[in-house]
């Protein structure tokens, strides 16, 4: 099956893992902003969503 896989294709094992960060305090602050963009981008997205939807 390692055969089928082209030679740059990433390891499927890693899938879902980020690479280890250096300085856990800053992730947790980086982490912690992303997530609320996230959360404001897809809350946005949803109440656009719905309003054009009931209108």
């Amino acid at each position: 099956m390692q055969l089928a896989r082209s030679g740059i294709a990433q390891d499927p094992r890693r899938f879902g893992r980020c690479q280890p960060r250096t300085n856990p305090v800053a992730a947790m602050h980086a982490s912690v902003s992303d997530d609320v963009k996230l959360f404001g981008t897809t809350f946005a997205a949803g109440f656009v969503f719905v309003s054009m939807l009931l209108a």
